[in-house]
């Protein structure tokens, strides 16, 4: 038993492909596919494809020995072969080639142009009828032509075949002829050319230097400059120096105008013997004049001379004393000054030298930036002459190769030879009509093989216990085979356990109700709702069975029918029989309704006197305690309730139920309709739900019927063994 915890998905995977098995289940239907393709196809093929007659002509080409003719060994020579023998294979269909073979054919008295048809009209459909290939890594290629009627057909092929080696002979004189006379004016052309670039390059050479292309001769006007500009920058920093210098000197001699010189003044004046004498003796006028005074009474009438005397001395000493000074400072300043002044001049001097020499070197470097890029420019277009020089000659050369090949080619030309004739067909080929009567067989097996499979990919229904375990994720409890197809089971089909313990179908049902007994004994389920989709699923008929097959006393299993759609008791009991209905409505109580003594070994609970109202079982009180009330009297109580997408019932009953057992029949349901069938379930939150497949077909190969042959023969060996 299955619990709702394996919940099918909702994408389940796709159908798998068996192509042996559905040939096996539409083998009729296949069948009569393949005999109705053979049956129109093949005569259709015969008479619609009628013999022809063929005829081919093998033409050998040699066109030049490959090495004389490339310069290459013969293995690399392949490719340039195959495409010249594709090229002539095409001249062979052209119009010149074709129209020509035509009127050859016709001189001889064949027809093949139509009246009223024009040549070009001939020609295109010539070419259409002929049939042209290489022979695989030889030098050959056929000529060949499908005819209804043997005659002409050679004369045509050979016809084709001249007219192309004349054509070929010809077009070899003229082109070869044409190629010399455009090379050989290719090559003048050149020659011109390549004189002129060389005039050039010689008056370049002898202007600048004899190896002008030569790289290295740019490095020495290169260097030049590089020396000059180095000199520059030696004689602009020179200069700059100076110039520097020189304005130091300028503002020194301005602040040489405002300097102190005081002490250098007062010391020229100590060392000067004019001044040195002067003061001496005024020193010793003003010390006698001292003494003088000194000895004279402040009352003598001279005294006052003696001292305006000897303040007139003060006044000549401090008078001497400065134009001393001055006559210093003005030595002492012109000296310095005079020294500055020649300082300026002759950085004067260096920085005009050195101005005139950075002009001259400015000059200099100019003309030698001149002479380099000139040169350059000059060895640039050299360089470039000598590179088309090199080109030229190239070119030349590859035109006089070119000339000599052809040359060459023209002394030893290439050869076209028929190496077959076509010859006049004896017999018709039959061998397309053979060909197509095969694909008209092959394609009819395919058919019949195709529809087969598309029929079982397509089809939606669930036929098999694969199939329920491919949509639900989880395998069927068990399946029935179809009770028609089980020879050794009973007609009657809800007594096939009774009547027939030892078929086949039995055993199926035996194999179920084994598994309904280890659910009882491991969860000690005893309630067990069957139900189905749809209506006529047999539900009943599983039921009544499994009750026969499970084990124990009769007493202790019952058969609960409330199937409001078709209740089964009403045709195994008289009408007036009271059931389940007639407990809830009151007229008797649940012991009176159970049936104990029937046909079958266990008791039934009949559906009852139901008037056909349109009220629900669910909607009667006390359904579920009387349900409930059987679990204390029964081991196995098996309830049959009404499909689930027609009555709200079955999913009341659901929920009563321990296990819940959905009957499927084969073919009657399709895929989707199973899982969300499952998928309800499962919000209906059933405890369990079990999954049987019934009515099962076996028409898939003679494995099943094997298999059931062996099955009877040992249970009738069984019973003449006992018997």
């Amino acid at each position: 038993m299955d619990t709702p915890d394996n919940k099918p998905a909702h994408d389940f995977p796709s159908k798998p492909i068996d192509p042996v098995g559905s040939l096996l289940n539409h083998l009729p239907m296949a069948t009569l596919i393949v005999v109705a393709i053979l049956t129109l196809g093949v005569p259709a093929v015969w008479l619609k494809i009628k013999p022809v007659y063929f005829s081919e002509a093998v033409l050998k080409i040699e066109p030049v020995v490959p090495k004389i003719l490339y310069g290459k060994e013969e293995a690399s020579i392949t490719p340039y072969y195959d495409d010249y023998v594709r090229t002539q294979i095409n001249i062979v269909k052209s119009y010149a080639v074709l129209s020509k073979a035509i009127g050859e054919v016709e001189k001889m008295g064949t027809r093949w142009q139509f009246g009223g048809e024009t040549m070009q009209q001939a020609v295109d459909r010539l070419a259409m009828r002929l049939a042209i290939k290489q022979l695989r890594d030889t030098q050959l290629f056929s000529l060949s032509m499908f005819s209804r009627r043997g005659r002409g057909l050679s004369e045509i092929l050979n016809a084709v075949s001249d007219a192309y080696i004349e054509h070929t002979r010809l077009e070899q004189l003229h082109k070869d002829g044409a190629r010399l006379g455009f090379l050989e004016g290719r090559r003048e052309e050149q020659e011109k050319i390549l004189s002129d670039k060389y005039a050039v390059l010689e008056s370049i050479s002898a202007k600048y230097a004899v190896g002008i292309t030569d790289e290295k001769n740019i490095y020495v006007y290169l260097q030049a400059v590089v020396d000059l500009t180095q000199q520059l920058v030696k004689a602009k920093t020179r200069r700059i120096e100076t110039q520097t210098r020189l304005r130091e000197l300028q503002n020194q001699m301005v602040k040489l105008q405002e300097l102190d010189i005081s002490a250098d003044v007062d010391d020229w004046v100590e060392k000067d013997w004019a001044t040195r004498d002067n003061r001496i003796q005024l020193s010793r006028k003003l010390q006698d004049m001292r003494l003088t005074l000194s000895g004279v009474n402040e009352n003598h009438p001279d005294r006052k001379e003696y001292e305006e005397n000897l303040t007139r001395l003060y006044e000549v000493q401090d008078n001497l004393l400065k134009r001393a000074g001055e006559v210093g400072e003005k030595v002492i300043r012109g000296k310095l000054l005079s020294d500055q002044r020649k300082k300026i001049l002759e950085e004067e001097m260096l920085f005009a030298s050195a101005l005139s020499a950075e002009e001259r070197l400015i000059e200099e470097l100019t003309a030698a930036e001149h002479k380099a890029t000139d040169v350059n420019t000059q060895m640039m277009k050299a360089s470039t002459l000598r590179r088309e020089i090199d080109r030229l000659q190239d070119a030349l050369l590859r035109i006089e190769e070119r000339i000599d090949q052809i040359e060459v080619e023209s002394r030893s030309p290439g050869r076209v030879s028929i190496l077959t004739h076509a010859r006049t067909p004896e017999h018709p080929d039959t061998g397309k009509r053979v060909k197509m009567a095969a694909v008209v067989v092959l394609f009819s097996l395919f058919a019949g093989a195709g529809y087969a499979i598309a029929r079982d990919k397509l089809d939606p229904r669930v036929k098999s216990a694969q199939d329920i375990q491919r949509v639900l994720g989880f395998p069927p409890t068990g399946h029935i085979m179809d009770a028609k197809e089980d020879q050794g089971a009973a007609e009657e089909r809800y007594r096939i356990c009774l009547d027939t313990p030892f078929s086949r179908v039995s055993e199926q049902f035996k194999e179920i109700a084994f598994s309904i007994s280890k659910e009882t004994t491991r969860h000690d389920s005893r309630i067990y709702n069957g139900l189905s989709l749809n209506e006529k699923h047999g539900v009943s008929t599983f039921l009544l069975n499994a009750l026969v097959a499970l084990p124990g006393k009769g007493n202790r299993k019952i058969f609960v029918d409330l199937n409001v759609w078709n209740p089964v008791t009403r045709n195994l009991f008289p009408q007036n029989t009271y059931g389940m209905w007639d407990v809830l409505e009151g007229r008797c109580d649940l012991q009176d309704a159970v049936v104990k003594q029937s046909n079958y070994p266990f008791h039934i609970l009949p559906f009852g006197n139901w008037a056909g109202t349109n009220k629900s079982i669910f909607q009667e009180t006390g359904m579920a305690a009387m349900i409930e009330s059987l679990r204390c009297d029964y081991d196995y109580i098996l309830i049959d309730s009404p499909p689930l997408w027609l009555s709200t019932d079955a999913r009341f009953l659901t929920h009563l139920a321990d296990v819940t057992i959905l009957v499927v029949e084969a073919g009657g349901v399709i895929e989707k309709e199973l899982s969300r069938a499952v998928h309800t379930l499962d919000r209906l939150e059933v405890k369990a739900v079990s999954v049987v497949l019934n009515r099962v077909s076996f028409q898939r190969g003679r494995y099943y019927r094997d298999a059931m042959d062996k099955y009877y023969q040992l249970v009738h060996s069984a019973f003449d063994e006992t018997g």
